[in-house]
């Protein structure tokens, strides 16, 4: 994980690297990796150019235009989607191979950009780099806004990315999707540097799903976003007196986002592991997890679970999860259920319930109460114990 030593190293070298671009001469050929500077900007050239203002000749990676604009907060050039062998891609498509990004000439599947024989198909853009820790946004086109009183809960989720320390881009990893991360982030953090340091954890992707609306807005989120069902009993308890406005129930749809755009997203980007990707939940959005892998278990193969709010519809999931036939639960390799011993009944036997279901239908789980933890305070070590079950060496 890229530290805030090797950040600032490398914000210092591109500056340097970028500094000592030289001016554009537009009688002078340039192959694909050399930068020259215009007016105080940088710019790359993607492949062969000549006589090309670079300011009338720059765009995106893809777009067709031979000149890169280069940002001097970031790395040269930042990694494209990894190249798979079965995906077909169409003219200007961006890929990355072994440390180096390729652009499409036209239509190609199953030709890898960086063998000779392939050279007229892919244009060699040059190395490029793999960024440790960063985050983007994605604005979710199945999840639907929705405002009460003075807060509106939005559908742009900033998305933090965490990749493992020596990360190889020729190498599949496992990806976990952390849910509430608005909530838990500080936590998570610490308590994955402390299994990590310690030798303890296989080398995994870690996505946290954010929120990018003040905390009031991001609380009404998790009303809409982690709970599966309608639910009056909620709607009165939140304050809603609008007959037409439902707050609740937007569980599905925030699956959808996951399922659909945000993993696709990811997996896209990286070679990893489906059969073991991980979903990570507390409290409410634990509950959205429970309700994943009851309703789509192969979504996600492992599912850490912490304090899950199963009281939720009057226990609606736990019955859904008892009714569900066992070939329902295939593709879930392996749960991990917590509680802590203070949340006291009914909660202690819901969870145990529910853990007993699990067990029915043949899935592996481990159900763990911690001693003289509370709802909160349970959250402190949940993801240490369920890191090293789900990722332990």
């Amino acid at each position: 994980m890229q530290t805030a030593w090797a950040a600032a190293t490398l914000s210092l070298f591109t500056s340097a690297w970028l500094s000592a671009a030289p001016a554009w001469q537009p009688d002078q050929v340039y192959n694909a990796g050399d930068t020259v500077t215009v007016a105080g900007t940088d710019y790359r050239a993607q492949w062969w150019t000549k006589g090309q203002p670079p300011q009338q000749h720059a765009g995106p990676l893809g777009g067709g235009q031979p000149w890169l604009v280069l940002d001097p907060a970031q790395p040269p050039l930042a990694c494209g989607d990894v190249w798979r062998d079965q995906t077909a891609y169409n003219g200007n498509a961006v890929v990355s191979r072994h440390g180096r990004n390729y652009l499409a000439n036209w239509w190609t599947r199953g030709h890898a950009p960086e063998t000779a024989e392939n050279r007229a198909v892919w244009r060699d853009l040059g190395s490029c780099n793999y960024i440790g820790q960063y985050t983007f946004s994605l604005t979710s086109q199945h999840v639907q806004a929705l405002t009460f009183g003075p807060d509106t809960a939005g559908t742009d989720y900033p998305i933090e990315v965490m990749l493992p320390d020596g990360f190889q881009p020729d190498q599949a990893y496992p990806v976990l999707y952390v849910l509430d991360w608005f909530l838990v982030a500080d936590t998570f953090r610490q308590q994955f540097k402390d299994l990590h340091d310690a030798g303890k954890l296989r080398p995994f992707i870690v996505v946290g799903i954010g929120c990018a609306d003040p905390e009031p807005a991001c609380w009404l989120r998790r009303e809409r976003d982690y709970t599966p069902t309608y639910w009056q009993p909620e709607e009165d308890y939140l304050g809603n007196t609008d007959p037409a406005l439902r707050i609740t129930g937007g569980g599905p749809n925030f699956l959808a986002f996951l399922k659909h755009e945000l993993v696709p997203r990811i997996e896209t980007r990286y070679l990893t592991l489906p059969a073991q990707r991980g979903l990570h939940g507390t409290s409410l959005s634990g509950l959205l997890a429970s309700h994943a892998l009851v309703h789509d278990a192969p979504l996600f193969g492992h599912y850490l679970i912490n304090s899950p709010a199963l009281w939720y519809h009057d226990y609606l999931l736990s019955g859904e999860a008892e009714a569900a036939p066992s070939e329902q639960y295939r593709g879930a390799q392996r749960v991990f259920l917590s509680m802590g011993e203070l949340e006291d009944s009914p909660y202690l036997e819901d969870t145990a319930r529910f853990a007993a279901t699990l067990n029915s239908k043949q899935l592996t789980v481990q159900h763990t109460v911690f001693p003289g933890r509370t709802h909160q305070t349970a959250a402190e070590i949940a993801t240490t114990e369920g890191l090293g079950y789900a990722y332990g060496r």
